[in-house]
């Protein structure tokens, strides 16, 4: 067995600040250099984020911290 971390993504406060900067995910897909179905599956938990979703995130919106918007969750792979 070994430690494995995984990054995942705020979703609740990412879909706050969405709502709020009035985003949609068509949008934020295309700032952040993803395709929609990418951010959708992001979005309901179905996918993690990659590196590229990860650097365009941080990237294209200079006022979201790593924090913010991204945990660390400390698995244990078989």
């Amino acid at each position: 067995m070994k430690d494995v971390n995984v990054i995942l993504i705020n979703l609740d406060f990412l879909k706050a600040y969405l709502k709020d900067k009035d985003i949609s995910q068509s949008q934020f897909a295309d700032k952040v250099g993803v395709t929609q179905t990418t951010v959708n599956r992001i979005m309901n938990g179905k996918r993690n984020p990659g590196g590229k979703f990860i650097a365009g995130v941080l990237r294209s919106f200079n006022d979201l911290s790593f924090d913010e918007v991204f945990y660390y969750d400390k698995s244990i792979v078989n």
